[in-house]
């Protein structure tokens, strides 16, 4: 910024810093009660003091466990086979800040023996879940280059790449080699993996040539694998408690010692960069799995260090979401009020505005209405007789985003891709599904009905406002808003009351993240 002579804009007003890092740590608004307590201190830097508190919340590793299952599976068809067990891996590694590598190790080499890192074999074993063998190698190949390292090889598979002289048909085949031996097998109907002690990975060059795929990583390094025991027998050990046998050399666990270690450029910087992406808005490298020399990145100066940082620091990731969340850039306002043109988002002279994420629409929705209370009502009634544990908003919280309308919720927005793109169907979907427009009906406590038991409409716009948008409303929209409110009988008040909600989470200061 300094060398274009740009000031960057100031810092984020209070409700728009509280908003923005609940959302991106958690996954949702704030309810009223936490709007209230933080807009009502008096402390300068308290923002810096929320972002700690919530990095340490029950509810971060159960948001932040779907945003890795995306970045890791998202593009996978199938997924359901095994998933609420990875989820529930991905949560439990969260929740105790294990590092990454660890993470990473235990995705590309699970120990069967433990029960928690067999949940983690989901992330190989989606991949090779039927289709034909040549199918699965790519769906491996794929999947560990894109998730793993922040590249894709795709164009690479039947011939060098067309656009990216760093990536050779070599490239592919020589990640395929290292996973091309990984098979499906199952433990106590729980997806799970196995690897072969022999086999080979052959593809056809642009010059018909058959070839045998080296063992060879992104960087060209190739690696050579020991010779087997002369005695077949001794390929392989037997494994107890019906596990699968383990062959005598494992090409998944040379790659793992090799590639997951700080000294790989592409492991630190994948997820420095998906980090990043995911916080503020945009990678340093865009798109985020298309790390290689011809698309390099918008500061690289920036990203070198905070990767470096990142592994020397123990691949912590808890350590590094803190790093983004409390620098000046994470906590400038979206708006640019400087005069002249707005820089580009790679400037990073603004924050840049976010489209909530499905699931953030949808928790957030759930959340604004008092569909969550309602659900802890129904579970508190039910708690007797069915014994169940006390409903924690983190509990009902996950409850609430398994539900079939919450799913079918997210999916219209799904089908936007990474950007916002309203339609229609999105349009047509608010405003008259029949789920959505239950939780805009006065029914056991929820807002509407909370709001039509106030006597004063001021009072029920100022709770509105801050219930749903995080803030209070300014004199104009309060004025407004409690004319617009007032009617002569029931009937109608109810009606306004809904349409006033319903306005509220329909807007853009709603579904945006700012």
């Amino acid at each position: 910024m300094r060398d274009k002579n740009l000031t960057p804009a100031p810092r984020a007003a209070d409700a728009e810093l509280l908003r923005r890092i609940y959302l991106d740590v958690l996954g949702r608004i704030p309810t009223a009660d936490e709007a209230n307590r933080y807009l009502d201190a008096p402390d300068a830097e308290k923002h810096h003091r929320l972002i700690d508190q919530l990095l340490d919340h029950e509810e971060m590793p159960a948001y932040w466990r779907t945003v890795f299952d995306d970045w890791l599976n998202g593009n996978q068809m199938g997924r359901d086979f095994g998933q609420d067990g990875f989820l529930a891996y991905l949560e439990d590694s969260l929740k105790s800040n294990k590092p990454w590598d660890r993470i990473a190790r235990e995705l590309l080499t699970p120990d069967l023996k433990d029960e928690n890192q067999r949940r983690a074999a989901y992330f190989l074993a989606l991949r090779v879940r039927g289709g034909d063998n040549d199918a699965k190698i790519d769906a491996l190949t794929s999947g560990v280059a894109s998730g793993l390292f922040g590249v894709q090889l795709q164009c690479a598979k039947c011939h060098d790449h067309p656009f990216v002289d760093q990536w050779k048909q070599d490239h592919y085949y020589g990640l395929a080699a290292f996973l091309g031996r990984t098979q499906e097998a199952r433990i106590e109907n729980s997806p799970v993996i196995k690897e072969r002690a022999e086999g080979e990975v052959k593809f056809v060059t642009t010059e018909q040539e058959e070839k045998t795929a080296k063992l060879m990583f992104l960087d060209s390094r190739v690696f050579d694998e020991p010779p087997p025991p002369e005695d077949r027998g001794k390929w392989y050990t037997k494994a107890d408690g019906g596990l699968p046998e383990t062959p005598y050399f494992s090409r998944r666990v040379m790659l793992a010692d090799y590639a997951l270690t700080a000294d790989s450029k592409f492991f630190k910087r994948a997820i420095v960069n998906r980090m990043w992406r995911q916080l503020m808005g945009r990678g340093l490298v865009e798109p985020v799995d298309q790390m290689h020399e011809a698309n390099p990145a918008s500061h690289p100066a920036l990203l070198d260090r905070l990767a470096d940082d990142f592994a020397i620091n123990g691949f912590d990731l808890r350590r590094l979401m803190a790093g983004i969340l409390h620098s000046e850039a994470y906590l400038r306002a979206t708006r640019w009020t400087a005069g002249g043109q707005r820089p580009p988002d790679t400037d990073y002279a603004t924050a840049i505005m976010k489209p909530l994420t499905p699931d953030q629409l949808a928790t957030s929705i759930g959340l604004a209405t008092g569909h969550f209370d309602q659900l802890r009502a129904k579970f508190e009634r039910e708690k007797k007789n069915r014994k169940l544990e006390d409903v924690t908003p983190r509990v009902a919280r996950g409850l609430y985003s398994r539900e079939r309308d919450v799913q079918e919720f997210a999916a219209h927005f799904r089908s936007s891709g990474e950007g916002f793109e309203a339609n229609a169907g999105q349009a047509l979907f608010l405003s008259y599904n029949e789920r959505m427009q239950k939780q805009l009906n006065p029914s056991q406590g929820n807002l509407v009905e909370r709001l039509m038991k106030q006597t004063d409409d001021e009072a029920a716009a100022r709770e509105a406002f801050l219930t749903i948008l995080s803030r209070f409303p300014s004199d104009d929209e309060l004025s407004r808003t409690a004319e617009y409110l007032t009617a002569s009988d029931d009937s109608s008040r109810r009606e306004r009351y809904r349409e006033f909600i319903w306005a509220l989470l329909c807007s853009s200061e709603f579904r945006f993240n700012h």
